[in-house]
């Protein structure tokens, strides 16, 4: 069985390889229209969901059980993220990359505020 600080390292890591990522795609780096960078960053992104879930299973919710309010909020933005990444992607003029990389930073506020507070 992992441990908790197992996922909690292998959340908090995959989200600073992300908007590590993320920084390499607004200045434009040279690998990024290369697939396997495209799919290692889908990949990574994957990681935090999968440490976050594992996060809340170690805290003891079980399958079935309507999830608090810090834990919708938090999936929502991990949506929200995963979709500005994508346009990221996409993206061609710098106001759209400059826009897309601040409603990520913002999303990840929110999902830390979330978690730290414990919204109710």
């Amino acid at each position: 069985m992992i441990s908790y600080e197992a996922y909690k390292i292998l959340h908090i890591f995959s989200l600073f390889m992300v908007i590590s990522a993320m920084g390499g795609i607004i200045a434009e780096g040279r690998w990024i229209p290369n697939r396997t960078f495209k799919i290692v960053v889908g990949v990574v992104s994957f990681l935090i969901f999968v440490g976050g879930m594992g996060l809340i299973a170690r805290l003891g919710f079980r399958h079935g059980e309507a999830f608090p309010a810090w834990v919708i909020v938090k999936i929502a933005c991990w949506i929200l993220f995963n979709v500005s990444l994508f346009t990221l992607f996409r993206a061609t003029d710098k106001t759209v990359k400059i826009s897309c990389a601040l409603l990520s930073f913002v999303t990840v506020f929110v999902a830390v505020f979330a978690a730290i507070t414990k919204l109710q």
